[in-house]
């Protein structure tokens, strides 16, 4: 991740919200002279506690570089309205966010763990699911390693892109393990299956990465350097 909110607006945020970076620090657990170092963190379980401890949502805090527009925000229901249909290798699974995908990442991005099914459709390919994943894969390998300059300036866009993406962009590589989908400079690789150690591979389609035709090869997913 390259340049964040939460690195440019940090300390106008404390100050908007009437709090010290000494208070700051003592709810966080770390020395006030951390603070302006905290406020440079890419990594995104400290954005997380920062924004419980804060009491602003997570997403304010990651994937802009100036005011967001609150009003365009989606709404994410309780947790309590997604009851998961069962557990898998990505953590609780969820049915529902079947064409919603705006919803779907932000969901994972505020909950930094989860499997939700048939989040996409493409002809051809059939239901895509969209998954947290690690640093190695998934949305947040994204968000770790492809919001910056070169590939999505923000996590909105890199929202739009993907979903623009995956309906409209044609299939410039196709193997039994993979399909790789190309619009206006910018990729989307999917994984059709997933592996567990010792065991054959499974059959799922879901979102392995995302980037830019300009990004470093030394960030992308370990698939789509083949």
């Amino acid at each position: 991740m390259n340049t964040i909110y939460f690195e440019e607006k940090g300390a106008e945020l404390l100050k908007r919200l009437g709090i010290t970076k000494a208070e700051f620090a003592r709810r966080m657990g770390i020395q006030k002279q951390n603070v302006n170092v905290l406020f440079k963190t890419k990594n995104l379980q400290t954005i997380h506690k920062a924004a419980t401890v804060l009491n602003v949502p997570f997403e304010l805090l990651i994937g802009y570089t100036s005011e967001p527009d609150i009003e365009k925000m989606p709404i994410i229901l309780p947790d309590d309205e997604y009851i998961p249909i069962d557990r898998g290798p990505f953590g609780d699974i969820y049915d529902d966010f079947k064409g919603r995908p705006k919803e779907a990442f932000w969901f994972l991005i505020d909950h930094q763990e989860g499997d939700l099914q048939g989040v996409f459709f493409r002809k051809g390919i059939g239901e895509i699911d969209l998954v947290w994943g690690d640093e190695s894969c998934g949305v947040c390998h994204i968000l770790l390693k492809h919001i910056n300059d070169k590939d999505f300036p923000t996590v909105n866009h890199m929202i739009q892109s993907i979903s623009d993406i995956v309906k409209n962009g044609h299939s410039c590589q196709e193997s039994p393990d993979a399909a790789v989908l190309k619009k206006d400079g910018f990729i989307v690789v999917i994984r059709k299956n997933y592996r567990i150690k010792g065991k054959k591979p499974e059959s799922k389609n879901w979102i392995l990465t995302a980037y830019s035709k300009e990004s470093s090869a030394a960030t992308r997913a370990p698939l789509d350097n083949d």
